[in-house]
């Protein structure tokens, strides 16, 4: 399997999109944060398994989504991370991490545009969804924070995210902002969603 790199372990997130982020940035007040990062995210939707994969800058990440606790907060793990061009033995890696069944490789190496060609066909489970994104990320209450502002296809969203390897100190800081930790919403979760509503307006 692909190895992540940087700090690996498990961490408990919670995540809201739409039109209350002002009213959070108001009770977060000043806060030390870090320039914006924009970035071309591609991110890999199905519908068999919960876990959560995206390419950016090149490289294949995939989380996995281990537990969901009493409260609503999803506790998350880097399962793979690796740079494009893939070979068929590290798509099977990273296909098992996301606990789908590898795609019918028919080559020994997969650059980005072969891979999504393949994994993203009509008769796989994989949809691609193009993503571009600016993050704003500080910390808050001894939690990592962030605010993106993202353009799902055509589509444009808002979402802040807190997130901290003891689950307990992101409960304090959501209840402190007055919000209800089972309205968590993931990224995938939440990309779902923006496209369901575009497809309505259209």
């Amino acid at each position: 399997m692909g190895e992540p790199v940087g700090n690996c372990a498990p961490r408990w997130e919670w995540r809201t999109f739409g039109a209350r982020l002002p009213e959070i940035e108001a009770k977060l007040g000043p806060t030390r944060r870090i320039a914006a990062r924009q970035s071309d995210e591609i991110y890999l939707l199905n519908s068999t398994t919960p876990h959560s994969a995206k390419i950016r800058g090149g490289v294949l990440e995939i989380k996995r989504l281990l537990q969901v606790d009493s409260s609503g907060l999803e506790q998350w793990t880097p399962a793979f991370k690796e740079r494009f061009p893939l070979s068929a033995a590290m798509l099977r890696s990273a296909f098992a991490a996301l606990d789908l069944r590898p795609i019918t490789t028919r080559q020994v190496l997969y650059d980005l545009e072969e891979f999504l060609a393949e994994a993203a066909s009509n008769d796989e489970p994989m949809r691609a969804v193009e993503v571009k994104k600016t993050r704003h990320q500080f910390m808050y209450r001894d939690c990592a924070a962030e605010f993106d502002r993202v353009h799902i296809g055509p589509v444009a969203r808002e979402s802040f995210c807190i997130e901290s390897e003891d689950p307990s100190k992101v409960i304090a800081a959501v209840h402190e902002m007055g919000l209800d930790p089972h309205a968590n919403i993931n990224f995938p979760k939440g990309i779902e969603r923006a496209l369901a509503l575009s497809t309505r307006a259209g």
